[in-house]
């Protein structure tokens, strides 16, 4: 039990110790770390606002690419999203459509050829 004590008890004032220290910087307003939060602040705001700009440009890239959103230029995101959706589904549905009757065309092609060359040896 007494070893079960002991290491909270060295535990306990690190992390006291260790808090106050962090929160001590922040709170002072020595003027080199104005300045840095300042900098900080305005990299943070920089990035955020391309973050924001890149994210807009490829909302405008893909309404582009969706047939009849692109002549509507106040279109919502979440149209935006909901219709590529519809879009990319009926893609898939037909290019599904495309292999099955490029199967139906190669096998009739298949049968046509055969039958050239039955008739050619007779």
């Amino acid at each position: 039990e007494q070893e079960e004590d002991e290491p909270p008890s060295t535990v306990e004032p690190a992390p006291a110790v260790t808090l106050p220290e962090p929160a001590l910087p922040k709170p002072s307003s020595s003027p080199g770390s104005d300045s840095e939060d300042v900098a900080k602040r305005k990299n943070h705001n920089y990035l955020e606002r391309k973050r924001r700009n890149d994210l807009r440009s490829r909302f405008l890239a893909l309404r582009d690419q969706v047939p009849g959103l692109a002549s509507c230029p106040k279109t919502p995101k979440v149209v935006i999203l909901s219709k590529s959706s519809e879009y990319l589904q009926s893609l898939i549905s037909a290019e599904r459509r495309m292999a099955a009757e490029k199967r139906q065309l190669q096998l009739r092609q298949t049968q046509l050829l055969k039958r050239i060359a039955h008739l050619k040896g007779h």
